[in-house]
């Protein structure tokens, strides 16, 4: 958001590197570009400004922090599912709280993108009845 509210926004695109600019030209872009890369690098956590200190231009920047989030939003789907569907009633839970928590992770896998109905939560309860 930053980025664009500098009139930045283009430097995340690949497309935006000229490619027979004159020098000066060149030079403008790479000013801009700097400056875009700057702005997000200020913006990161530690966590995640080390996953682009090795970037060239703010399209690449743009492009690893995406391959990194879209990993993490895999990884936590699939968590979320093996959770879901690996659910079991524990020794002295009570059966309301048993299954208000199997639809909490029903909700949960639901909204990140998993598709569950209330059929499939009735499953996952009876499943993991022990």
């Amino acid at each position: 958001m930053i980025v664009a509210l500098r009139d930045l926004d283009d430097m995340l695109d690949e497309d935006g590197k000229p490619t027979d600019a004159e020098a000066r030209e060149f030079a403008v872009w790479k000013r801009r570009d700097t400056k875009a890369s700057a702005i997000i690098g200020l913006t990161l956590g530690s966590e995640q400004l080390k996953h682009v200190s090795g970037c060239k231009t703010t399209a690449e920047m743009c492009s690893t922090l995406q391959g990194v989030f879209q990993r993490k939003s895999l990884m936590n789907t699939m968590k979320a599912r093996r959770e879901f569907y690996t659910v079991e009633m524990t020794l002295g839970e009570g059966m309301l709280g048993y299954i208000n928590r199997v639809r909490n992770l029903g909700e949960n896998l639901n909204s990140i993108g998993g598709e569950v109905t209330e059929m499939v939560v009735a499953m996952s309860v009876l499943n993991g009845l022990t």
